[in-house]
């Protein structure tokens, strides 16, 4: 059955340089970075605060991939933001695995684009694009506004799920090669009441600095992970029977509040990020896993006895949703072999994750100490479809594996910083993205901070 919409007008209510569509984690790099270049940039973001997976998924904690175990690999918008939480005591510091306050990363980032001149408009979704041969006129944006469009020079995509990229006619992938199958999603939840003090070092991760104890404010944190033997036991005594997992996954603070405790633990496999029936059932399957996380929690973790359940995420987690098929696809091979391009325009050294579709254990493969893989700017441009739009975050161009490593929030920032300073350098220059000059673009990157080589 259809039902067919009459043709209509559609009010056009702005008109600017450059779109950033999403505002998680390389939207919001990618809109500061544009801003700071001098372009006029709109970001567009559905929900009411900025933030991404960080924030409306609760994954509270910069996982490694942006230092090397020698020197850091990601500077630039990403190494900023993380010293300024850090000066306000919002973030734990070891480089390895860096809890943070989601609410004042929420702050601070709404400050930053403030200051560097980015309009907002919160609460709204892309729905489409308006196409005027081969470059998007306009995107039309759905909001308690109404059905509205709104003009650009430049779009830069940063939705995650490839959304723009999809409507404005470009190829993607979804899945593995073999059946198509992605990585589970996950609920993340905090849980309040944990004295870290009974939790055994023996289940704490150490980080760079060698220490289990991070200081904060005087207090001490912990990054706990492991308990595979208590898991087991766990679901002999019928415990845990809708969760998949077999060790605790990942547990970490929030920074000068020990007692609060952000779970990494669930696992909800074939969940689709672009359909809405599979985030439904999603929504519903993780919290189920997450009672039972709770009760698990309370009868078996040391520290953990009268842990209560202090919330869920606004939304399921989601690992992996549409690649594009870029000019260039990033492979797990380019990853492994920390392989280097020639339009590098980011790096990371963040190990291949990819957490088993169906649910079961992780494959990981870790990079060495002191090696990094670039990342080239070829896989932030569609090889089909609009040539005024660029792709960043975990929706670039690259395979299921490669996907796994690069799709951390440091690497997206990374990836989103350069999206936003190639969107307005092609902007200024009245150039497509593609035509413009790699070393041009290399340099403003350099000259704001970014690391390169």
């Amino acid at each position: 059955m259809q039902v067919f919409i009459p043709q209509q007008q559609i009010q056009v209510v702005q008109s600017v340089d450059v779109v950033v569509a999403g505002g998680g984690p390389a939207g919001y790099a990618a809109a500061l970075a544009s801003a700071r270049s001098g372009a006029r940039t709109l970001l567009i973001e559905r929900y009411g605060f900025t933030g991404g997976v960080g924030t409306n998924s609760m994954v509270t904690a910069f996982a490694s991939g942006f230092h090397d175990g020698e020197r850091m690999v990601i500077g630039g918008i990403f190494q900023e933001l993380r010293e300024r939480l850090y000066q306000q005591g919002a973030l734990l510091k070891s480089a390895e695995f860096e809890p943070f306050d989601p609410e004042l990363l929420i702050l601070q980032q709404l400050k930053d684009l403030s200051e560097a001149g980015v309009q907002l408009r919160l609460h709204t979704l892309v729905t489409d694009v308006v196409m005027q041969g081969s470059r998007i006129e306009a995107v039309i944006v759905e909001s308690k506004s109404g059905r509205q469009a709104i003009k650009a020079e430049v779009f830069v995509d940063a939705t995650g799920d490839g959304d723009v990229a999809i409507r404005a006619g470009a190829d993607f992938q979804l899945g593995r090669v073999s059946d198509g199958l992605m990585q589970p999603g996950t609920m993340i939840f905090a849980v309040g009441g944990v004295d870290v003090e009974k939790v055994p070092e023996v289940h704490t991760m150490r980080g760079l600095s060698g220490s289990a104890r991070v200081h904060v404010s005087g207090k001490r944190h912990l990054i706990i992970e492991g308990y595979r033997e208590q898991a087991a036991k766990a679901k002999a005594a019928g415990y845990l029977p809708h969760v998949p997992r077999k060790n605790l996954g990942i547990c970490w603070n929030l920074p000068g509040h020990p007692e609060v405790v952000f779970a990494n633990f669930t696992r909800v496999p074939l969940v689709n990020g672009t359909l809405a029936e599979d985030l439904t059932r999603g929504e519903l399957e993780g919290r189920i896993q997450v009672e039972e996380a709770v009760a698990f929690f309370r009868d078996f973790l040391p520290g953990f006895e009268n842990c209560y359940l202090l919330r869920t995420a606004p939304q399921i987690g989601i690992r992996e949703s549409r690649r594009i098929k870029g000019i260039y696809t990033l492979t797990g091979e380019d990853v492994a072999g920390v392989r280097q391009f020639g339009d590098v325009v980011a790096q990371g050294h963040y190990m291949l994750d990819i957490h088993d579709p169906l649910g079961k254990e992780s494959e990981i493969v870790k990079l060495k100490k002191g090696t990094s893989y670039d990342i080239p700017y070829r896989s932030l441009l569609p090889e089909k479809g609009p040539e005024n739009l660029l792709v960043s975050g975990r929706a670039i161009s690259a395979t299921h594996d490669a996907l796994s490593s690069l799709r951390v929030m440091a690497i997206s920032m990374a990836l989103g910083e350069a999206a936003g300073t190639a969107a307005a350098l092609s902007s200024a220059g009245r150039e497509a993205p593609g035509a413009l000059k790699v070393e041009q673009l290399q340099n403003k990157l350099l000259a704001n901070g970014a690391i390169l080589e």
